[in-house]
């Protein structure tokens, strides 16, 4: 019924539609703004004045956060991710010009790219400066995309259910990895979070002016998640992390948010709140004032409504989205990956995409070394900030535009992407000077990281040639369908190649046009090449070659707007026409129609397009007739970030030329003065591509591959033993076993930092089994593998070793260790004076308490200079600090008791006394947190 609903509503905004384009609804206003728009509005933070959230810019955290290690710490990899680039992303902005033209199509105004905006621009659009929607007034930091502040500010709306388990289990000590054993105990800390999430959810309103959140502090029924970047932000300057034992410069709130799965439904499940909002029965023309109740978007999960992308939605039908999660498969089976999770299961998208490493978040040797350094969290590494999908392109390009870009030693400059992209702002609107800026060292490593998590992400297995089938699995390995994301041309496909007794190539399934940048034979209204300068794709061999489209895995809208079956206007698309993606393990179907995920083929849901035991397993099982002669059979699965038919089609819309899908009347982009600044993008997206279509996964990237009855290329190169790895001040010397054959030329060994399945280049070594890693920072982890290589072929990588460079004599941590206790007794006068100190635990009211302390790092060497915070609890308490600790690390406290009167009434109360170590401040060290407790009684 609600699917029956829904189709009989998309006609009426055809019509709706048609009837704005003839004409007869002049009255409605050309331009609304956006915080006066009730179709863009969604829950959250507001932007100001209604909420006021001061969100600082990245250099505030990356003075601390970067510049010590760049295979662990937040800074590298966060800015090399598309996180970092979301502001920068050339794909982004020529498809928001496409998107305020269609808004106008649509509603007569281009509000639609406010909700692009909030997204890519969290800190511009929280400060107002979404409107003009065209990113225009966005500046500095805005251009930093998501990030430090925008992500650790967020707070959960679900704050009541989360603290008491409901939401996502009590398991605390398993799930939540909290043993509340620390001085900073998670219970606790949650506690202080709670409450000021409470005052913060007073602030949510809802359109209409009403609170957002009932009494109880509960959001609406219907509302289930935050998604479609609906965020709650803090205006509290506190940071939120997801570790109670943390500590800085600045404030910190404890956040379970932020390491639990539901933070990143935030930005990952997308819809369109405009239709949704229309459907609901708001009118075009209609203002926030003109409300009376609730929207749509307000009261329904936006998974319910008008795909766009549903990542999220996709983990939580999987097995990995059940409470506890499941084992991974592949590189992430349990013996093979590590979780903080019961089991090693994957329970989160944390998991893969901010694996636990070892090390530290900050540069302060106060920082906590995770997992080993942390008595609170000791199941939880460091999160490696990676937040790498499979785009590998754009931070490619992006990196290419700086003359100093290098990529494994080879220079990746290109002045003419550097011509493209800086334009000005007065041309493309992006200015690829503010903020952060270019950093072409880690945009190179996070390009190269995301091709990494691409080779992660599936498995071809089973193959096997029975008579006329060849037959094979492909495996997804992640947590939601492969492909996933927003739907920007990307693809993944298939190529099998038939080749007979002789090796002779008999058939090819899905064969590439290098030349034209798309599929052989592919159908689609291409530019002619003397315009576009480049060919259209060659026709097929029809003896030898067939394109499979069953064999291309991708998600393609449809929009009964444009009257288009298969359409690009992702912000005008009211339906899927093609969805054949590849579940994930445990897909459950029967769920899937409520998210808008099931599998779509040809414009009509299709539950059973996979098997039960396909979703169960999360694989596509693949059967290919053989042709006649073919004994033989190569099958290599390839991804695409975006397609050349995606290209053309931004490039067209944006010129308002070629190929056209609006009525002619309706391409603005080229006249209407609010496009200014973004009309110049048609041309330059094209050309970007032109330039970069065969860079880094522009070009098909091979993510796997299986042969059947063709033996594979043997790879001789052996596998090294890292057998050392020694820390000295501000370096670490490595060494590994010899296993090459001195006399070849052309082997050698290639040494890198580990990053939990991934990997960091170090250095090429040659022939050398040692290296020194030098220009480290001291009380910093660093953890290195390495492999051999021959001609065309790289080893396995060795076993992973860690080392921590100190100081001469030094270690990170610092202990301090009571006793012994006693009190000074005095002797003799005059000359004969003496002081004897008396070990005992016994005292009298009166006595005066002696407590000696004795502060050392790991390794037992005395710290001097070390004060020692003591604390005294029994029937009084009493907070002490030491004097600062001599050349031997020992320092003392006393506690002077009180004796009772005359009448031997009052006194310090007698009975028995607890003292232990509650802190130990010491330049460049931090406190183990033993707390070395010794009693006493006082009589």
């Amino acid at each position: 019924m609600g699917k029956v609903v829904r189709v009989s509503i998309v006609v009426l905004m055809v019509f709706t539609v048609l009837t704005w384009a003839l004409g007869a609804q002049a009255a409605i206003p050309s331009e609304i703004g956006v915080k006066e728009d009730p179709l863009v509005r969604m829950p959250g933070t507001q932007p100001a004045p209604e909420n006021t959230t001061d969100i600082e810019a990245p250099t505030r955290c990356l003075n601390c956060h970067s510049g010590f290690n760049q295979a662990v710490e937040p800074g590298h990899n966060w800015q090399g991710s598309m996180m970092a680039q979301a502001s920068r992303d050339f794909l982004f902005w020529a498809c928001l010009t496409v998107s305020a033209q269609d808004s106008i199509f649509a509603i007569e105004r281009p509000n639609a790219t406010d909700i692009c905006l909030r997204c890519h621009f969290p800190q511009g659009w929280l400060g107002g400066r979404s409107g003009p929607t065209n990113g225009s007034a966005m500046a500095s930091s805005d251009f930093d995309g998501v990030h430090c502040d925008v992500c650790h500010s967020m707070y959960d709306p679900f704050f009541e259910d989360t603290f008491n388990g409901s939401r996502e289990g009590a398991d605390w000590l398993g799930y939540w990895d909290e043993t509340n054993l620390s001085t900073t105990p998670s219970e606790t800390a949650a506690q202080v979070t709670l409450e000021e999430d409470r005052l913060l959810s007073g602030t949510i309103l809802q359109a209409d002016g009403l609170p957002f959140f009932d009494p109880l502090n509960s959001p609406p029924a219907n509302w289930q998640e935050n998604g479609s970047g609906q965020y709650f932000l803090s205006d509290n300057r506190a940071k939120r992390a997801p570790f109670a034992d943390a500590n800085g410069r600045h404030p910190m709130l404890y956040s379970r948010y932020h390491k639990s799965k539901y933070m990143c439904s935030t930005c990952h499940d997308v819809s369109n709140p405009i239709l949704a909002n229309l459907d609901g029965g708001v009118l075009p023309g209609d203002t926030i004032a003109d409300l009376g109740g609730p929207l749509v978007s307000e009261t329904d999960s936006a998974f319910s409504f008008y795909h766009v992308e549903r990542t999220f939605s996709e983990f939580m039908l999987s097995d990995y989205g059940l409470q506890g999660g499941a084992p991974g498969i592949g590189p992430y089976a349990p013996e093979n990956y590590d979780t903080s999770h019961p089991d090693n299961n994957i329970t989160r998208c944390q998991d893969c995409h901010m694996r636990d490493g070892v090390g530290k978040a900050a540069s302060q040797r106060s920082a906590v070394n995770r997992p080993d350094g942390s008595v609170e969290h000791p199941l939880s590494g460091q999160p490696i900030h990676d937040l790498t999908g499979g785009n590998a392109w754009v931070t490619a390009v992006l990196a290419s535009t700086d003359p100093n870009c290098q990529d494994g030693g080879v220079t990746c400059y290109d002045p003419v992407n550097e011509n493209l992209l800086n334009q000005g702002a007065d041309i493309l609107t992006l200015d690829l000077t503010q903020g952060q800026g270019i950093d072409p060292v880690r945009l190179i490593d996070g390009s190269n990281r995301a091709l990494q998590q691409l080779q992660l992400a599936a498995s071809i297995n089973d193959a096997a040639i029975s008579g006329n089938t060849l037959s094979f699995k492909v495996q997804n390995q992640t947590g939601h369908k492969l492909i996933s994301g927003f739907p920007e041309g990307r693809r993944m496909y298939l190529n099998i190649r038939f080749y007979d007794e002789a090796g002779g190539l008999v058939q090819e399934i899905n064969p590439y046009d290098t030349v034209a940048g798309t599929f052989k034979g592919f159908v689609y209204p291409y530019a002619p090449e003397v315009e576009s300068g480049v060919p259209w794709p060659a026709p097929l061999d029809e003896a030898t070659e067939i394109h499979d489209d069953s064999l291309v895995y991708e998600m393609k809208p449809t929009s009964s707007l444009t009257e288009e079956e298969k359409s690009f206007h992702f912000a005008l698309a009211t339906g899927r026409y093609k969805d054949n993606r590849i579940p994930p393990k445990g897909f459950r179907i029967h769920e899937a129609a409520a998210r808008l995920s099931t599998p779509v083929d040809q414009g009509a849901d299709a539950p059973n397009y996979y098997s039960s035991a396909e979703y169960a397993g999360g694989y596509d099982d693949v059967s290919v007739a053989v042709p006649t002669g073919a004994v033989k059979a190569d099958i290599t699965l390839y991804y695409q970030t975006t397609s050349r038919e995606y290209i053309e089609f931004l490039r067209d819309e944006i010129t308002g030329t070629g190929n056209l899908t609006l009525p002619p009347g309706d391409y603005v982009v080229q006249i209407d003065p609010w496009f200014a600044n973004l009309a110049g993008w048609g041309n330059t997206i094209w050309q970007l591509w032109k330039q970069n279509m065969n860079l880094k996964s522009a070009a098909p990237y091979q993510m796997t591959a299986a042969s059947v009855g063709v033996p594979p290329l043997p790879c001789d190169a052996p596998i090294p033993v890292l057998d050392q790895a020694v820390a000295a001040s501000n370096q670490v010397e490595l060494g590994w076993s010899s296993a090459l054959d001195p006399n070849d030329p052309d082997s050698g060994y290639n040494l890198y930092y580990d990053q939990v399945g991934k990997e960091l280049f170090i250095a090429d070594t040659g022939k050398a089994t040692t290296f020194t890693d030098m220009n480290l920072i001291n009380g910093q982890t660093y953890c290195y593998k390495v492999t051999s290589y021959t001609v065309g072929c790289e080893s396995q990588f060795s076993n992973v070793l860690c080392a921590t460079p100190l100081s001469p004599g030094q270690s990170f941590d610092s202990s301090a260790v009571l006793g012994p206790i006693g009190r000074l007794e005095v002797t003799g006068k005059g000359k004969n004076t003496q002081i004897t100190f008396v070990e005992t635990t016994t005292f009298l009211q009166g006595d005066e308490i002696m407590i000696y302390v004795t502060v050392s790092d790991a390794d037992g060497v005395p710290i001097e200079g070390a004060t020692v915070d003591i604390s005294v609890v029994g029937p009084v308490t009493v907070s002490l600090t030491s004097g600062p600790t001599d050349v031997d690390g020992i320092s003392s406290v006393s506690w002077a008791t009180e004796a009772p009167n005359k009448k031997g009434v009052g006194g310090t109360p007698t009975g028995s006394y607890n003292v232990s170590v509650s802190g130990v401040t010491a330049t460049d060290y931090t406190w183990d947190g033993m707390a070395n407790a010794v009693s006493f009684t006082i009589n």
